[in-house]
C-alpha cells in the first residue's frame, strides 16, 4: 500500500510555524487606535458630569420658580394680594459646602392687555427671575418664568 504524500498527516505545530506573526507596526496603529479610543471616552465623561451639574442647577431653579410663582397664584386666587420678592437670596446648590451656590430671585410686575374677539381683556404679568454665577465657568446665568393673571 502506498502513501499519499497529500494524505498524510502533519503535526498541528507544523501549522503555527508556517503562520506570521503581527509587525511592530501593526502594533503600534492598534495601542494607537485603544488610546484614541480611551482619550475620546474620557473627554466625554468629564463633559457627562459637567451638563449633569448644570442640568441639576437649571432644575433646581426651575422648581424655585414655578413654587414662588405658584405661591403667588395661591394668594391671587384667595383675594390676597402679591407679595413679590426683589432680590431674594436661594441656595441652588449646597453639594460642596466650602462652596454653596446662591442665586438671586427677583419677581417682577406688568401691566398689559389683549384683544380677543374685539374685546380688550387687562391682565398682570408676574415674571420670576433667577440670577446666578456659574462656578465653573464664571459666567453669569439666568433663568426665568411667567404667569398671567386676568383681571375681572
Amino acid at each position: 500500500m502506498k502513501t499519499d504524500s497529500a494524505s498524510v498527516k502533519k503535526p498541528w505545530f507544523a501549522l503555527l510555524r508556517r503562520q506570521r506573526g503581527i509587525t511592530l507596526i501593526e502594533t503600534v496603529a492598534v495601542a494607537a487606535v485603544i488610546a484614541l479610543l480611551v482619550v475620546t471616552i474620557y473627554i466625554g465623561v468629564i463633559y457627562a458630569e459637567k451638563q449633569l451639574l448644570t442640568n441639576y442647577r437649571d432644575r433646581v431653579v426651575t422648581l424655585l420658580l414655578s413654587g414662588e410663582l405658584d405661591m403667588e397664584y395661591y394668594r391671587h386666587s384667595r383675594g390676597k394680594p402679591f407679595e413679590l420678592q426683589l432680590n431674594k437670596d436661594y441656595i441652588i446648590d449646597d453639594s460642596d459646602p466650602d462652596n454653596i451656590l446662591v442665586g438671586r430671585m427677583t419677581v417682577e410686575p406688568r401691566n398689559a392687555q389683549e384683544t380677543s374677539n374685539e374685546q380688550l381683556f387687562n391682565y398682570r404679568i408676574l415674571e420670576a427671575k433667577m440670577t446666578w454665577t456659574d462656578t465653573a465657568t464664571k459666567k453669569p446665568r439666568m433663568l426665568s418664568m411667567r404667569e398671567d393673571y386676568f383681571l375681572p
